[in-house]
């Protein structure tokens, strides 16, 4: 079984994250952590890939912990269609995401949230977690 869970570093993801180690150890399951890198100008970039570094570093601290196999991913992209990508790349059979219950972006604009859009266009079960 494969799991996927995106998570940025805040406190939403950072539930999923939980909730995701937990689940992949209920299930014996692989689990991969994407930390996304949106499409900002190049200073964000790089002070955010070095948060995605830390947040990945923990996770793995925390995965090994705990005896969950797992593997972390740093992406660049739109959160929902890099999510919905590697669901597909993985053949996951579960795809986990936080939500803080705001639209941000291009969501704001359609009336849609990232976690929305997963949900109508996933390959596999979805769990939202707020």
């Amino acid at each position: 079984m494969n799991i996927v869970v995106g998570n940025d570093g805040r406190p939403h993801s950072e539930r999923a994250a939980e909730y995701a180690l937990a689940y992949a150890k209920a299930f014996q399951a692989n689990l991969f952590m994407i930390y996304i890198v949106g499409p900002k100008a190049q200073e964000e970039k790089e002070k955010n890939i070095k948060n995605g570094m830390r947040v990945l570093g923990r996770a793995k601290i925390r995965a090994s912990d705990i005896g969950v196999p797992l593997a972390t991913l740093l992406e660049a992209g739109e959160a929902h269609e890099t999510l919905l990508l590697a669901a597909n790349k993985l053949k996951a059979d579960a795809l986990i995401i936080g939500s803080s219950g705001e639209r941000t972006g291009r969501g704001r604009l359609l009336g849609t949230s990232t976690s929305e859009t997963i949900f109508k266009n996933a390959p596999c079960t979805v769990v939202v977690v707020r």
